[in-house]
């Protein structure tokens, strides 16, 4: 099995001959035709995999690729020369693809005709060869434009790989992308607005280091996929994933601060949480839209047919309203332009890089003064983490009414850093499933519960501060009247919080 390490980035075809111009090196140019195969019930791609073969310059080979095979961005790769068309299956067999396809029949799913340029660079003492691939994928009459250049090192420290792509980040706008070809022609084949992301599956006996590389590429994959899908289509939803790709990232290197406390790692973090930040004023009118505004909207009584015309009270809510939407509406227009400026912005193309960097090459791999800690159990690693996150929601929780809004808000924030660490870290422990399915649970309730509460504690100020902007006073009249029950809801959302802990406190852990 060849191993690989490569970086793969997403570019405007336009970008290709900028991209060319800053890539010295022995050129070569040739024509990649695949066709890509799996069982009827696509187990090669539930199970990772993805199985081709490629018609090239040097004959027809056919290629098995993991999804991750140690590194960050490194794959595991099965390559041998076939004679026919299909799948040779004698090859097949001594692969880890052997068991998965379990003797059912291969059949083709999508095709891929690429024109690939490649460059073989000598660099700091490193080779890398770059391939900038220009084409298309096939399925039945659906096609979907290819535009890529991976960079793959050959030889030599995973530093100059990254020192290269950031180089030429300089220049052009890359975007970092972790989704394969592979994966890109399933969710063509099968009409799939994205495909599904792959969460890390840790074995029992991981260490520290392996853990967090493992989650570390399964965050960096969901943050990058998220912002296609906001680039490329913006809605609630999109905007949602994003914010808490990058929440669940930066989460992430707070629960492994042990091993991401370099100034690198710091970076990283930071810019995660200008991300979030970016994306807040978007997501918080979202909220307010679907909870306050429509049902407000909705359930207005239709006119009563009999009345010639309505009241002068309905008439001036119904205009109070729409003044009120129409405010509500530029500010969203707003909200999302700042969210399409943040992941169309070189400072986000920097953070996927700088990620990944850190992730794969980054200090804490080779500091000879975390080796303990990187060669750690990872499952002694997190019972110690998870009992510390749990210890302190469960004090800071006890009285919950004599909390401030502020500390509650700060509570919620705990709450949603142990989900994501249950999240990431409950595959560590096997054997109480149904335990680890009630602690998620009501970790996840009482984060929900909070999370109304910070929500409603908010509205009254989200509310004026549209309403001010837009300078009518019939927009603040509506927005007075939308937020005028906060307190009734506020006990009424407390309780239930209250009553969330308490399921919380008394749930036993799986660890």
């Amino acid at each position: 099995m060849d191993h690989e390490i490569e970086l793969k980035f997403l570019i405007a075809p336009e970008a290709s001959s900028e991209i060319l111009a800053r890539l010295e090196g022995r050129e070569a140019v040739r024509q990649l035709d695949a066709t890509y195969f799996d069982t009827a019930d696509h187990a090669l791609r539930k199970a990772g995999f993805g199985l081709r073969v490629r018609d090239g310059e040097n004959g027809r080979k056919q290629t098995l690729k993991s999804a991750s095979s140690g590194g960050v961005f490194a794959r595991g790769e099965w390559e041998n020369p076939v004679e026919g068309p299909e799948p040779d299956r004698d090859l097949l067999a001594r692969t880890p693809a052997a068991k998965i396809i379990n003797g059912d029949a291969l059949t083709p799913v999508f095709a891929a005709n690429v024109t690939r340029v490649t460059r073989l660079i000598e660099r700091d003492g490193a080779t890398i060869e770059a391939a900038l691939d220009q084409g298309e994928l096939l399925a039945d009459d659906r096609r979907a434009g290819i535009s890529e250049l991976e960079l793959e090192l050959k030889a030599g420290a995973p530093r100059v790989l990254f020192d290269l792509a950031r180089d030429l980040a300089a220049h052009a706008p890359l975007r970092l992308s972790l989704v394969s070809k592979a994966e890109r022609g399933y969710v063509l084949a099968l009409g799939e607005a994205e495909g599904p992301r792959a969460e890390a599956v840790l074995a029992p006996d991981a260490t520290v280091g392996e853990a967090l590389q493992a989650l570390g590429r399964a965050a960096l994959d969901r943050l990058c996929a998220a912002a296609e899908g906001l680039r490329t289509r913006p809605g609630p939803e999109r905007v949602h994933k994003l914010r808490v790709a990058a929440r669940r990232f930066r989460a992430l290197l707070s629960t492994f601060k042990a091993l991401a406390a370099d100034p690198a790692a710091r970076h990283v973090k930071a810019e995660l949480k200008w991300l979030a930040d970016a994306l807040g004023a978007a997501r918080n009118l979202d909220v307010f839209v679907a909870d306050v505004w429509r049902p407000a909207v909705e359930g207005r009584p239709a006119p009563d047919p009999a009345d010639a015309e309505p009241g002068a009270a309905v008439q001036d809510e119904a205009r109070a309203l729409a003044a009120f939407g129409k405010a509500l509406l530029a500010a969203q227009t707003k909200a999302y332009a700042q969210a399409g400026e943040a992941v169309d912005s070189a400072r986000f193309r920097a953070l996927a890089i700088d990620a990944a960097a850190w992730l794969e090459a980054g200090a804490w791999t080779t500091d000879k003064r975390l080796e303990k800690i990187r060669a750690k159990s990872a499952a002694d690693f997190a019972r110690k983490a998870l009992d510390k996150r749990r210890r302190r929601i469960r004090k800071d929780g006890r009285d919950l009414a004599g909390l401030s809004p502020e500390d509650r808000h700060h509570l919620r924030i705990r709450g949603k850093k142990l989900r994501y660490a249950l999240e990431d870290l409950g595959g560590l422990f096997p054997d109480h499933p149904k335990r680890l399915g009630r602690f998620v649970a009501a970790t996840r309730d009482l984060q929900d519960a909070l999370g109304l509460l910070n929500d409603q504690a908010g509205r009254e100020a989200l509310a004026r501060e549209v309403a001010t902007a837009c300078e009518d006073p019939e927009a603040a009249f509506a927005a007075g009247r939308l937020t005028a029950n906060g307190a009734e809801r506020e006990a009424e959302l407390l309780a239930d919080a209250q009553g969330a802990y308490v399921t919380f406190a008394e749930a036993k852990r799986f660890w």
